[in-house]
């Protein structure tokens, strides 16, 4: 066997085996020289024997010496009292079993300086001590070296049982310290671990409590603390329930479901809130439940966070659909704008071959009217009532759409015919006749309708037939308001026509193709001519003779009405100045003013600069306004502005709109003009309550004059001066006359027929 490495002892293990070692040497020292006075020794003598191993004793006591030196001082003073026995026993077999007790303690040391120094002094003692002196070793005569063998085989046999044990020892030293080292590395993994564990339930925000399984609060982290309000000395010992809500809590908390769940959970303060908490049952090792973990956060913030989230992603999605909306919906009036126009009408092209299909183009008349009398509000006011009103006029599965300004299309998905169509179309109209009360004020706006059908062989596209929707409306509409037009194909040259009509309008104007008619205003009591209404009349060199209902709503609709207004007004004044001239009593000419002219703001520098040229006062022209506009943000601008030249006003075919007493109050008025069709309704001996018997006391009560226009027959003339009016217009005094044909009747000096 081969002699073991020796592995170093730790401090203490060696220093326990080495006090086993010195205390047997320390009582083998206090029996050798008991022996050898027993074996007849002196002190001296016995003093003698005990001093060697005295010596090695006390340098294996030495601290100051190292561990081999006292380790090997040891071993040799075992052996040398041992050796000493023998010697004392004059080599008595006996004493020699005291090498065999004390050899062993040699090998204590697990080391082989001490082990090997003690076996070697076993040899030298035996073999050449033995070979030199054998009686003093051997006690079986002369021969030595048969003792000594034996001797060496009982010390090499005892060797070798120790060198076993040795290696056993270390192997088992080894495997000892390999467990002690494992478990004590796992000790430290998990006492840092617990560490870390312990400063994170020490410092994190959430609760965690541990309890026994009958509820009975052991753990309470600083986290606890700040979340319920209580301390720990306030809960440790006491009953989960303490700070539990809601749910009540079984007798047996490791009944409870491990894992993470929801709820309530009660503070100090007595406020209830929302908590997550997370269970886990403690068990022992046998897998006993001991108790319960629990960790608790509160999501009070979440929780409202989720509600938020879910109201927020409710309003984005409300918005989205509000988006949607309006990205497919006129803001105004909410109905269809041109986007999902375009889309119905394309999804209904797509089967024009199985069905027929309608689109109406519905234009408003007198909208602008409107909006130049009571403002963009009231406008904005009658669009949504005409709105809904199209809406109720057609079928639910129809769509109607506005494409801007007063413009609106119907589609009439799967029609059976035209006279269908058209009915509805007429039905529109009617419901716009119902005037729209806002503001205190009562608006009529009117409407033309364009319509075109779809066919199985039609080939046109959404534009296509708005275009030719909106030629039939182009039509409708040059033919007088509230009127209804199907396209055909021979439109396209009426409105060539008509684009050919306001073309020689345009150049009429400057060719001198327009002449002005005079149609004389009576005094109503002297039946003297004091005015005369200039109307422009258009002798077209290839038309003939055109009426003004022929030409105006054409000039209106293009704008030609503005240099017509002008060109009248120019006219009047140059003829005044004629009449003057000619030596004329004073006259007063009336002239149309057209809203579009009256809106643009300069029409006041305009009569001042040709009054003025043709050198005439302002104040012996006046200015008819139709009543629709007069009372408007921009037209009562111009009148004031007119006004201020001296030019006189009047309000043109009253009692026919909707204007308000109070705006006209507020505008610098001369006269209230009566529209014709309420002078037809006049009859001797029935005028009073009528229209004009209203008109009439009106402008009495505001200090204006009164002039009626269309008196055609003697019996309204009678209930007009009867009602009191000032003057009168119409075919019974004389129709549009040229100025000559005036200044014949002026110079004639007495009453006109029918006047007297």
């Amino acid at each position: 066997m081969v002699l073991p490495p020796g592995r170093a002892m730790q401090p203490e293990q060696w220093t326990a085996h080495h006090t086993v070692v010195v205390r047997t040497l320390l009582v083998l020292l206090v029996a050798v020289p008991v022996y050898a006075l027993f074996r007849g020794h002196d002190l001296a003598s016995a003093a003698l024997h005990t001093a060697p191993p005295a010596l090695l004793a006390l340098a294996a006591w030495a601290p100051s010496l190292s561990r081999n030196t006292r380790a090997a001082a040891a071993a040799l003073g075992l052996m040398t009292t041992a050796a000493v026995a023998v010697q004392l026993s004059a080599g008595a077999t006996e004493a020699h079993f005291l090498f065999f007790a004390l050899l062993p303690l040699a090998a204590l040391y697990a080391a082989r300086a001490p082990f090997l120094l003690a076996v070697a002094f076993v040899a030298v003692h035996h073999l050449l001590l033995g070979t030199l002196l054998p009686h003093a070793v051997f006690a079986h005569g002369s021969d030595a070296l048969p003792m000594a063998l034996l001797h060496a085989a009982f010390v090499l046999v005892e060797s070798w049982a120790c060198l076993v044990a040795w290696q056993h020892f270390d192997d088992r030293r080894e495997h000892v310290e390999a467990l002690v080292a494992e478990r004590t590395a796992a000790l430290s993994a998990q006492r840092d671990a617990m560490a870390r564990l312990a400063a994170v339930v020490q410092t994190t925000d959430d609760a965690v409590v541990t309890a026994t399984p009958d509820g009975r609060v052991t753990t309470w982290n600083p986290g606890a603390e700040r979340l319920y309000g209580w301390s720990a000395d306030e809960v440790l010992g006491r009953h989960a329930s303490l700070f539990s809500a809601g749910q009540e809590l079984p007798a047996d908390l490791t009944t409870l479901p491990s894992g993470t769940m929801e709820r309530r959970q009660r503070r100090r303060d007595g406020s209830e809130f929302d908590a997550l908490v997370t269970l886990s049952v403690i068990r022992g090792d046998d897998g006993t439940p001991t108790g319960v973990a629990a960790i608790t956060r509160d999501i009070t913030g979440r929780k409202r966070g989720e509600v938020e989230a879910r109201a927020t992603a409710r309003q984005l999605e409300q918005q989205a659909g509000e988006l949607a909306r309006m990205a497919l919906h006129d803001p105004l009036t909410g109905l269809a704008n041109r986007a999902l126009m375009q889309d119905r009408l394309e999804h209904a092209l797509a089967d024009r071959r199985a069905r027929r299909h309608a689109v109406l183009l519905l234009d408003l008349d007198d909208f602008k009217t409107v909006n130049d009398t009571a403002g963009h509000e009231a406008g904005d006011a009658v669009l949504v009532a005409v709105a809904r009103r199209l809406e109720s006029s057609v079928r639910p599965a129809d769509t109607v759409a506005r494409l801007g300004g007063d413009e609106f299309v119907v589609l009439m998905e799967d029609v059976e015919g035209r006279r269908d169509v058209v009915t509805v179309a007429e039905r529109l109209i009617s419901a716009l006749r119902t005037p729209v009360e806002w503001g205190g004020e009562r608006f009529t706006v009117g409407g033309s309708v364009g319509m075109t059908f779809t066919d199985a062989t039609d080939g046109r596209g959404m534009d296509d037939l708005l275009r030719d929707a909106d030629l039939a409306m182009y039509v409708a509409k040059a033919g007088g308001k509230d009127r209804v037009r199907v396209f055909e194909r021979g439109m396209r040259e009426e409105v060539a026509a008509q684009d050919e009509l306001v073309r020689d309008l345009r150049a009429a104007v400057g060719t001198g193709e327009l002449r002005v008619l005079y149609q004389p205003q009576v005094d109503l009591r002297s039946g003297a001519v004091t005015g005369v209404e200039a109307l422009a009349r258009w002798e077209s060199a290839s038309r003939g003779l055109v009426e003004p209902a022929g030409f105006i709503p054409v000039a209106e609709a293009t704008g030609v009405i503005d240099e017509i207004d002008d060109w009248v007004i120019g006219q009047a004044c140059a003829q005044l100045r004629a009449w003057d001239d000619a030596g004329l009593p004073p006259l007063r000419v009336a002239v149309n003013v057209s809203p579009r002219r009256l809106a643009t703001g300069d029409l006041a520098v305009s009569i001042a600069a040709t009054a003025r040229d043709a050198g005439v006062d302002p104040g012996r022209l006046e200015i008819e306004v139709p009543e629709a506009v007069a009372a408007g943000p921009d037209a009562a601008a111009g009148i004031r502005e007119v006004r201020a030249l001296g030019v006189h006003v009047a309000i043109d075919d009253f009692g026919t709109g909707a204007s308000s007493l109070s705006r006209l109050q507020d505008l610098p008025l001369d006269r209230l003009k009566i529209d014709p069709s309420s002078v037809a309704l006049l009859a001797a001996g029935a005028a009073a309550g009528s229209v004009a018997d209203a008109v009439i006391a009106l402008g009495n009560s505001l200090g204006l004059q009164v002039v009626a226009e269309g008196v055609e027959q003697p019996a309204q003339l009678a209930a007009l001066r009867s009602l009191g009016c000032d003057a009168a217009q119409g075919h019974l005094f004389g129709s549009p006359v040229p100025a000559a044909t005036v200044e014949r009747l002026v110079r004639a000096g007495h009453p006109l027929p029918g006047a007297a």
